[in-house]
C-alpha cells in the first residue's frame, strides 16, 4: 500500500514543492530512475549546437587548397583533420602516379592511422595469387576486373568492394576493355608520408622490371593458352587481345 522512496526522490519532491510545480510525476520518475533529463548524459554525447559551438565554427580558417607535388595530389584543407580528393580519377593521373607491372600506384590521402592510394590496372594485366602482409579493403571505381584466390575467381564490378587479411594471397587479373581503377584503404606504416610511399613505389617498379625481364608473368599475352585465367576470362567474354607491352 506505501510507496517507498528513495532519497533522491524525496529531494526531488521537496524542490518541486518549493517552486510552486504542481506536476512533480516527472522529477519523482526521472530521481527514482536515475536518468536526469539533460546534464551528464548529454554532455557525454558531443554534439552540442549552441551559440558557442556555433561562434566556434565561424572561427575557423578557410578552407586551404594544398597544391600537388611531385608526390602528393591536390586536395582540399577543409578543417582541421578534415581533407578532401573531388576527383579521384584525376589525382590517380598525377605526376605522383608510379607505373609497374602490377598496375599504377597514386597516392590519396594519409591520415594518422590509415592511407588511401589507387591502383589502376591497364587492360590485359595478370597479377598471379600472392600474399601481401598487411590487410586491405579494397573499392572499385571504374572497370570491371577479375579477383582470384584459392583458384576462385569473381569479377568485379564498379561499386563492388573485398576485403583481404594479412598475407591472404589474392590474384588480380585485367581481361576486360579499359582496365580497372580500385581504391584500397590500408594502416599507416610507422613515419610514412607521401615521400616514402612514392618511393617505395618507384623501387618496387624496379624490382619488377627486373623479374618481367627474367620471364615473370605479369600479362595475359604471357600464359599458356590452358590457363584458368583465360578460360575464365573468355567465358565472360572479355576481349584479351591486349597490346603487347612493348606496343603500350
Amino acid at each position: 500500500m506505501f510507496r517507498t522512496f528513495t532519497r533522491a526522490a524525496i529531494c526531488s519532491l521537496m524542490v518541486a514543492a518549493c517552486s510552486g510545480d504542481t506536476d512533480t510525476s516527472s522529477s519523482m520518475s526521472d530521481a527514482e530512475h536515475g536518468h536526469p533529463h539533460g546534464g551528464e548524459h548529454s554532455a557525454d554525447h558531443g554534439h552540442g549546437h549552441g551559440p558557442s559551438q556555433q561562434m566556434g565554427a565561424l572561427e575557423r580558417v578557410k578552407p586551404e587548397l594544398v597544391a600537388a607535388t611531385p608526390d602528393s595530389p591536390a586536395y582540399t584543407q577543409l578543417g582541421p583533420g578534415v581533407e578532401v580528393i573531388d576527383d579521384v580519377a584525376a589525382a590517380a593521373r598525377a605526376e605522383s602516379s608510379t607505373f609497374t607491372h602490377e598496375g599504377h600506384f597514386a597516392p590519396l590521402l594519409f591520415g594518422s592511422d590509415l592511407r588511401a592510394f589507387t591502383l589502376r590496372l591497364e587492360h590485359g594485366m595478370f597479377l598471379a595469387e600472392h600474399p601481401h602482409p598487411t590487410e586491405s579493403m579494397v573499392y572499385t571505381v571504374s572497370g570491371r576486373w577479375v579477383l582470384c584466390s584459392s583458384g576462385n575467381r569473381k569479377v568485379m564490378e564498379a561499386g563492388s568492394v573485398f576485403h583481404f587479411g594479412p598475407d591472404a594471397p589474392t590474384g588480380w587479373e585485367a581481361p576486360f576493355e579499359g582496365g580497372a581503377q580500385v581504391l584500397i584503404v590500408k594502416t599507416l606504416r610507422e613515419g610514412e608520408d607521401y615521400a616514402m610511399f612514392c618511393e617505395g613505389m618507384r623501387e618496387l617498379a624496379l624490382k619488377l622490371e627486373g623479374q618481367y625481364a627474367e620471364g615473370e608473368v605479369f600479362y595475359f599475352e604471357q600464359l599458356e593458352d590452358d590457363h584458368p585465367a583465360l578460360a575464365f576470362a573468355r567465358a565472360q567474354g572479355a576481349s584479351i587481345e591486349a597490346p603487347r607491352r612493348e606496343d603500350r
